[in-house]
């Protein structure tokens, strides 16, 4: 998978790679559905686990942060972040997919408590994403925006 690197590697520090998937999902509003998070705002997905496939992993990250099943509509894209956390001491390349998605029915309050799920006006949302490529990701999905 080629796609752009946002963030810089601190040279010499060993990187551990994290597959990720993320989804973009815009409402009718031109809203863009997020998680508050103690780091921050970010888009709904993570890690996947060994042995799980992309979707696989987007629907249970989906349901974890927003206790909501989703709906995959299409592939965005791929793009990669390193992330550095000096104070911890953890060195990640984090590989992401980015999806375009749709909410489904609600399953039941999210399993992440520190996760809160909310709707940002999507020039809000670009702003305040902490993650660059979570906003490369939100640009490419921006001409969905005229679908809702």
């Amino acid at each position: 998978m080629v796609g752009p690197i946002f963030g810089n590697p601190d040279m010499g520090r060993s990187y551990a790679v994290q597959d990720c998937v993320y989804a973009v999902i815009l409402n009718d509003a031109g809203e863009v559905a997020v998680a508050r998070t103690p780091k921050g705002i970010v888009l709904i997905g993570g890690g996947v686990e060994r042995g799980e496939s992309e979707r696989d992993a987007l629907h249970r990250e989906a349901y974890e942060e927003s206790g909501y099943r989703i709906e995959i509509r299409s592939r965005l894209g791929f793009a990669s972040q390193y992330v550095n956390n000096f104070s911890k001491g953890r060195f990640r390349l984090k590989r992401g997919v980015f999806f375009l998605c749709d909410f489904g029915e609600c399953l039941g309050p999210p399993l992440e408590l520190d996760h809160e799920l909310i709707w940002l006006p999507y020039e809000d949302a670009h702003q305040k994403l902490i993650r660059p490529f979570h906003r490369w990701a939100l640009e490419v999905g921006q001409p969905f925006r005229s679908q809702y």
